[in-house]
């Protein structure tokens, strides 16, 4: 128990203790007595799901540290992560809020970190750093799909079940590529990463993208090569420094049996300029999969008894996938917004309204998972879907979905907002021929 005598209530650990040790979440969630870890706006927790009988782990946010704004970006922003579907990433399982505490309920993963792994088991066989590496792409390659950058790669975020699967933790400073108002879901203002992990433009405070998490990528997989970081200096400036000035590091000057297609990868991956590294974590995945064979058991850390979950992976692993790796996480969001909206007009014109306007609101709630309702896109796309109800001869439904829009909280009815005035006019135009 952390003493909190002589201490301010905002001590760390303090706050936690008096407030959440021990207690019922929602009357469903029992908290441990002593919280895992501490991360700047907040701490993560230990419960039990009383409701459905399974250990969780649960992310709490400090009262003292919310206001309506932070509120709003941890809103949606759980929304997004909880959007990432994918075997390599803990599910999330609620969002809610207690005694003005936001918190998030992850699934609990049994494992040791890569970090700890690398400790315990250095030197790490080649194939099994492949392997590692293989997984961490795939969830990249679903991230990117969604738009998702987690920007806090690194072996202490990574963790290797009993069963040889790898689980991407912590997407306390995930971003969405495209909106400066995704800024971060767990973690302080105080950090934007991991000094020798984090890729240089996070350092200089620029524009990343999916390429950011590649740099993060490459130095794990250097650090489970060789047993230390790619950047280690005495201070903090030296270690920036050295990772904004000098050439990236390669693997094999530590460890020469690295092949060479592993020891150019992790290089590259290390590029300073993101341009100059691989193009996307499909890439990767193409480069390491086929050196995952024939995986050796690592005692005390994957076992080699017979596993459901890896029986069941064996099997769809059967599936024959297509050669051209590099699709998988190319797809553009704007493009396939783009297309559908082409799709809905084409149905608006050959007759098919309600389909077109259910496409239209479709798109509409898709982009606000990632933009916000009050996006201008958003906005259009809605007074489509209305405008098809309108020309249905339904004028009272389109009326009454105007006013909802125009009063919906989320800043459009300011005057000032772009749409405002598009909505109202819609609504004078209507207003005069209500009828179904």
């Amino acid at each position: 128990m952390v003493q909190c005598e002589g201490k301010s209530s905002a001590a760390p650990g303090c706050y936690a203790q008096r407030v959440v040790a021990g207690v019922h979440l929602n009357n469903r969630y029992r908290m441990s007595r002593l919280p895992l870890a501490h991360q700047g706006m907040g701490e993560v927790w230990q419960a039990r799901d009383t409701v459905l009988n399974r250990e969780v782990i649960v992310k709490l946010i400090s009262s003292s540290m919310m206001d309506a704004e932070l509120a709003k970006r941890f809103q949606r922003e759980a929304l997004l992560t909880a959007g990432l579907v994918h075997p390599g990433v803990p599910a999330v399982y609620d969002f809610g809020q207690h005694e003005g505490r936001f918190y998030l309920v992850l699934q609990k993963i049994e494992g040791v970190a890569l970090s700890d792994l690398v400790e315990e088991h250095h030197p790490l066989p080649v194939a099994w750093v492949a392997a590692i590496g293989a997984q961490i792409s795939s969830v990249l390659i679903a991230a990117r799909r969604i738009r998702l950058i987690h920007r806090d790669i690194k072996p202490g975020n990574a963790m290797l079940e009993p069963n040889g699967a790898v689980k991407v933790l912590d997407f306390g400073l995930a971003a969405v590529h495209g909106d400066e108002r995704y800024s971060r879901i767990t973690q302080s203002g105080d950090s934007l990463g991991t000094l020798g992990y984090m890729a240089p433009e996070q350092i200089e405070g620029s524009r990343t993208d999916h390429r950011t998490d590649l740099y993060g990528l490459g130095a794990t997989l250097f650090h489970l090569l060789t047993g230390n970081p790619p950047f280690d200096g005495p201070t903090t400036t030296i270690t920036v420094q050295r990772q904004m000035q000098d050439s990236p590091p390669r693997p094999a000057d530590l460890r020469p049996e690295i092949p060479n297609v592993v020891d150019d990868l992790v290089h590259a991956l290390m590029a300073r300029r993101p341009q100059d590294r691989p193009a996307s974590a499909a890439e990767v995945y193409a480069m390491l999969a086929p050196l995952a064979r024939n995986l050796p058991p690592i005692p005390g850390a994957v076992s080699n008894q017979p596993d459901a979950v890896r029986a069941y992976a064996a099997v769809v692993g059967q599936v024959p996938l297509r050669e051209e790796h590099g699709t998988w996480d190319g797809a553009d969001p704007d493009v396939d917004a783009r297309n559908a909206g082409e799709h809905a007009e084409k149905l608006a014109a050959a007759g098919n309204f309600r389909a077109a306007a259910k496409e239209w609101r479709r798109l509409a709630n898709d982009r606000a998972v990632q933009h916000g309702d009050e996006d201008l896109v958003v906005v259009d796309y809605r007074l489509r879907a209305i405008r098809i109800h309108a020309e249905l001869g339904e004028h009272s439904r389109a009326l009454r979905q105007l006013h909802a829009l125009l009063q919906s909280g989320n800043g459009i009815d300011d005057p000032e907002h772009p749409a405002a005035s598009a909505i109202r006019r819609e609504i004078a135009r209507l207003s005069g021929g209500a009828r179904e």
